[in-house]
């Protein structure tokens, strides 16, 4: 299965990425900031992540890198 991280702030839009991906099949973990997505993108395998660029500790691009 196709494993998703998702790295959003804003909980309205994390939770309707969240659902949008499961629906379609995908295996989705979702978090609110960059540390905690960084921490879980190299503690796991992921296919994708979709990071949001403006985050309220470390930016998108950080995350990246």
């Amino acid at each position: 299965m196709t494993r998703i991280l998702v790295v959003e702030d804003d909980p309205s839009i994390r939770m309707g990425l969240e659902d949008t991906l499961t629906a379609k099949g995908y295996e989705v973990e979702a978090v609110g900031k960059g540390n905690d997505g960084a921490d879980k993108a190299l503690g796991g395998r992921f296919d994708l992540a979709v990071l949001d660029v403006m985050l309220p500790d470390i930016d998108g691009f950080e995350v990246l890198r």
